[in-house]
C-alpha cells in the first residue's frame, strides 16, 4: 500500500510540505468524486469485480450434482470430488465462499436447488451501499494560503547543523565518468 501511495503522489512528493499536502488533498478530492461516479455506473447492487466472479461461479455450478439432507446441508458432487455445503453457516469444503464472501459454484448450485437467488447471499462489503458509505464523508475545501489567519505561534525553523563525529575526509569523491588518475604534471614540449 505504501509503495502504491508513493507512486500515486510522485509529482507532489518533491515539493515543499504545504504545497505537497495541498496537491495530495486535491488528488483525494478528485478521487472521491471519481469513485462516486464509478459506483453510479454499476449495473446491479454488486460491484463489477464481484459480479464477474459470481457469474463465472454460476457457469461452473452447471457441472455440479446436488444431494440435499432436508435442512441446510448439501452434498455437491463435481466429477469425482464432493463438497459439503452448509447454507446457514455459509460454509463450503472448497473454502472459496469463506475466503471471498461470494458464493462458490457449490453454494450457487445449492441455492438454485432451493430456488433462491445467489446474488442475495453475496457479502455486504461488495454492495453498492457499502461502497458509497466509504465515500460519504467529503474533504472540506479550504481557502488559499494567503487567506489563512495569522498565528502567534513561532515559526518552525530547520534544525541547526551539528558537527559530525570523526575526522573529515581529505579526498573529494570523483564522479563515475571521471578518470581515476589525472596526473599532477603536464608534459613538456
Amino acid at each position: 500500500m505504501c509503495e502504491t501511495f508513493n507512486s500515486w503522489i510522485l509529482a507532489a512528493r518533491h515539493k515543499s510540505i504545504i504545497t505537497m499536502l495541498e496537491n495530495i488533498r486535491h488528488k483525494m478530492m478528485n478521487r472521491h468524486i471519481d469513485m462516486i461516479k464509478f459506483a453510479e455506473t454499476w449495473i446491479s447492487d454488486i460491484s463489477p469485480m464481484a459480479r464477474a466472479i459470481l457469474e463465472r461461479n454460476k457457469e461452473y455450478s452447471n457441472n455440479c450434482n446436488v444431494q440435499w439432507n432436508g435442512l441446510n446441508g448439501f452434498e455437491i458432487s463435481e466429477g469425482e470430488y464432493s463438497f459439503v455445503v452448509d447454507l446457514e453457516k455459509k460454509h463450503c469444503d472448497c473454502r472459496l465462499w469463506m475466503l471471498r464472501g461470494i458464493p462458490c459454484p457449490h453454494a450457487i448450485c445449492a441455492y438454485y436447488y432451493l430456488n433462491q437467488d445467489p446474488d442475495q447471499h453475496v457479502e455486504h462489503w461488495y454492495k453498492k451501499e457499502t461502497f458509497l458509505k466509504a465515500y460519504s464523508h467529503f474533504i472540506k475545501p479550504i481557502p488559499n494560503m494567503r487567506m489563512w489567519p495569522e498565528t502567534t505561534n513561532p515559526s518552525i525553523e530547520p534544525p541547526k547543523p551539528r558537527k559530525m563525529l570523526g575526522r573529515p575526509g581529505k579526498k573529494r569523491r570523483k564522479s563515475k565518468d571521471e578518470p581515476k588518475n589525472r596526473g599532477n604534471f603536464q608534459e613538456k614540449e
